[in-house]
């Protein structure tokens, strides 16, 4: 996997994760009541359209990894990091279908179903991701 390929897949998770969770705390922990009842805090917005508009670069830089890293690390004999790379590579497709479906979706049961998975899925994808980012520093490190 190449330099580019590397940082653009870091800097997209990034800026997915960092504005998911910041729209995720300010709109189920941090609602402010309003004169007229709870109402959006001003930055949620702001926070929303980042994380739709970085999850693309994203995807983009995942199917460019598949090219560069995932399919020669499959293809190779070592098993090193391959639980935690599939894990964060298969957690992808709920968490970007939960999340177009997010958009769409106007049933509240099916909103809440896939609000639900999206949440889930995108913890689940940070933990893993980041297991998978930790390993070569744990590697170093060890004696």
């Amino acid at each position: 996997m190449g330099r580019m390929e590397r940082w653009s897949l870091h800097l997209s998770a990034l800026a997915v994760i960092l504005t998911g969770l910041g729209f995720g705390w300010l709109k189920y922990a941090h609602q402010r009541l309003g004169e007229f009842g709870p109402e959006p805090y001003p930055l949620q917005g702001w926070l929303r359209h980042g994380h739709v508009l970085a999850a693309p670069v994203l995807v983009f830089a995942f199917g460019l990894l598949v090219r560069g890293h995932v399919l020669p690390a499959l293809r190779a004999a070592t098993s090193a990091g391959r639980r935690t790379g599939l894990g964060s590579a298969l957690l992808l497709a709920p968490m970007i279908l939960s999340g177009y479906g997010l958009q769409v979706c106007v049933d509240p049961v099916w909103h809440l179903a896939l609000a639900w998975t999206h949440g889930l899925t995108s913890l689940a994808f940070m933990l893993a991701f980041g297991l998978h980012l930790l390993r070569p520093l744990a590697r170093a490190y060890r004696p």
